[in-house]
């Protein structure tokens, strides 16, 4: 039994702690990606949604997510 509650333990350290970090990472990418083309005038948010298959409140939200990244972790690649 205590094989398995050693491996639940991993199991939920991955779930609960690297899994949203992982997300928060990709997301903020993502983010950074789109408003780099953004700027460079290659893309709008409408067209970034759209190759996306997503809203542009999407959109929005990965360049949010890009921000506070930056906001947070001013010298630290997502």
């Amino acid at each position: 039994m205590p094989e398995v509650l050693t491996a639940y333990d991993a199991y939920k350290d991955v779930v609960d702690r690297q899994v949203p970090e992982i997300r928060t990472r990709a997301r903020a990418r993502l983010g950074r990606t789109v408003l780099q083309q953004r700027s460079e005038k290659r893309m709008t948010q409408d067209q970034a949604a759209a190759e996306l298959h997503i809203v542009v409140e999407q959109i929005r939200r990965y360049e949010a997510e890009w921000r506070k990244w930056q906001r947070d972790h001013p010298n630290e690649e997502p």
